[in-house]
């Protein structure tokens, strides 16, 4: 049994803490009196048992209260004057349980003890003792529910990762062996981004250790934990199936005639991050099908089009990479993503080979603002302006006069001195996926070195599709660029590089690169990588420089 307590509570106590056990009995009577012996009463309050006594003594400090919490008794000490019909009295209170009480003469100074075992379980957790008129002694012990806590499961928390959505519902139910009456709940359940916080009074609940048992389920991944300040159990939500889980709201119903305790749970699934996550794994299609849910979701309407769009663009699927670029330009007046727009015109000018009205003045819009805003993409956008504004690509059939025409130009030195007296004849074909790999460096190279004109050379094949193919390899119309369809007989290869193919049917793999100081070739080869350095080198074979 714990020492008693609160034995010599001065006056000034009393009467602070008078207003607590006032409100707590709540109107009851506590004008009950006996003339001849002290009486002891106990009656329930919102949050416990109020032990009531009124002592015919004055001094209220020959009063004494104890609690001993594993024997679930409160004591009371109190002079000796007649036990019986305090006895009695308890003996009916409907909150003693059946031989729940006992009495005793403690051998110093004529003093009883009373034992009194709750039907309700007891938290001794603190004394508060009141004194009115000095002849009333209010006792508060709060009061537990011996609520014992007999299963946990989840339910709901369907979740079809072909068909993502923004919010999954599910519930949480704890089943107890009682119902639960009037208990108060208002601070079970917190919820603060993904992280629910579950924390009911061991007090009043009991077999607690089994909530955790509830994850995983559902394909839910759930870490928990207990905080060892609070008793509270803590579950951070992390994924459903494979997709984030961002937010945890959570909604407490409860029914007083009730054993069952359910939490509806709504969570909110990162759509973007899981999309991103499923994209940087190598993913597309599921990372696709989340960020196309996304765009639903205001906080990322704008980034998952652009995302979208990106994974269209890098997979060469131009067509629906301009549907997601321009969704997003129609959202994006504040310019928060304005790479978008040349992205929209570029893939649109790759899809087509030209540009609508409005695409047009989009690209000039983004170029004006290029010159003060210096946005990533405002080279790229140049060189593409620069590109459309000029006619399409002309694609010349080699025939003899043509050829013949190409080789008095070359061979003439008023004609082709200084400026163009470097010239390289590139032979490639459709077929070739390293011709079509060298084609970018091809036209970066001519860019940077408008002195050197560069043949471009299509082994025979249709007209159309040897423009679709320079267009998608990224070939460009420049002044020092020029564009060739080749006969069956690769009558231009032979015509332009008889010295060094000797053999009237070569072989020869390609892409071939044949470079020529005006028209007399000094060097061929196969594939380059069309780095200054490496040019530089064939170059100083045949020039000074």
């Amino acid at each position: 049994m714990q020492k008693f307590r609160f034995s010599c509570l001065k006056v000034v106590l009393f009467t602070g803490v008078m207003l607590l056990a006032s409100t707590a009995v709540q109107g009851e009577d506590l004008t009950e009196r006996a003339e001849n012996f002290p009486s002891v009463n106990i009656k329930q309050a919102p949050d416990g048992l109020v032990v009531i006594v009124n002592n015919r003594h004055r001094k209220s400090e020959e009063v004494q209260f104890g609690c001993d919490q594993e024997s679930n008794e409160i004591v009371i000490d109190l002079p000796a004057d007649s036990d019986i019909p305090i006895m009695d009295t308890l003996r009916k209170n409907p909150y003693v349980k059946k031989n729940g009480l006992s009495s005793s003469v403690l051998p110093q100074e004529q003093m009883i003890r009373i034992r009194i075992a709750p039907k309700l379980k007891l938290y001794c957790n603190g004394i508060k003792l009141v004194s009115k008129f000095q002849r009333y002694i209010t006792y508060l012990y709060p009061a537990g529910l011996d609520l014992k806590l007999t299963g946990a499961n989840a339910n709901g928390f369907e979740f079809d990762e072909n068909r993502p959505r923004g919010e999954v519902r599910g519930s949480l139910s704890l089943n107890f062996n009682e119902p639960l009456g009037n208990i108060d709940l208002s601070n079970a359940v917190i919820a603060v981004d993904n992280t629910l916080t579950l924390r009911l009074n061991p007090r009043d609940f009991l077999n607690l250790g089994i909530i955790p048992q509830i994850f995983p389920a559902k394909n839910l991944a759930v870490s928990s934990s207990v905080s060892a300040t609070s008793d509270a159990h803590i579950f951070k939500f992390q994924s459903i199936r494979s997709a984030e889980i961002g937010k945890v709201k959570a909604r407490l119903i409860k029914s007083p005639g009730s054993s069952e305790l359910r939490i509806d749970l709504t969570l909110t699934i990162a759509l973007y991050e899981s999309g991103r996550r499923y994209y940087e794994k190598g993913d597309s299609r599921k990372a696709l099908l989340y960020l196309d849910a996304a765009r639903s979701e205001p906080s990322s309407a704008l980034v998952s089009r652009m995302s979208m769009g990106t994974i269209f663009w890098n997979e060469d699927n131009y067509e629906e990479a301009v549907k997601s670029f321009r969704e997003l330009i129609e959202l994006d007046r504040a310019w928060e993503f304005p790479d978008a727009r040349f992205f929209a015109v570029k893939a649109y000018y790759l899809s087509n080979r030209k540009l609508s009205f409005d695409l047009s003045a989009m690209l000039k819009e983004y170029l004006r603002r290029c010159d003060r805003m210096s946005y990533p993409m405002c080279s790229d956008a140049r060189e593409l302006s620069e590109q459309v504004n000029e006619p399409l690509l002309k694609l010349n059939i080699a025939s003899k006069a043509d050829l013949k025409k190409l080789v008095a130009r070359l061979s003439d030195p008023k004609l082709n001195f200084n400026e163009v007296q470097k010239n390289v004849f590139h032979y490639w074909a459709t077929w070739c996926p390293l011709c079509l790999e060298e084609m970018p460096k091809i036209m970066q190279y001519a860019v940077a070195h408008p002195n050197i004109s560069i043949y471009i050379i299509a082994k025979h094949d249709t007209q159309k599709n040897i423009l679709n193919y320079l267009i998608k390899s990224g070939a460009i119309r420049r002044k020092n660029i020029f564009y060739y369809i080749d006969t069956r007989d690769d009558i231009m290869l032979r015509q332009m590089v008889p010295g060094i193919l000797a053999n009237k049917d070569p072989v020869t793999p390609l892409p071939i690169s044949v470079f020529m100081q005006r028209d007399v070739p000094f060097y061929l080869t196969d594939k380059l990588n069309w780095t200054d350095t490496e040019l530089s080198q064939i170059w100083k074979l045949k020039y000074r420089e």
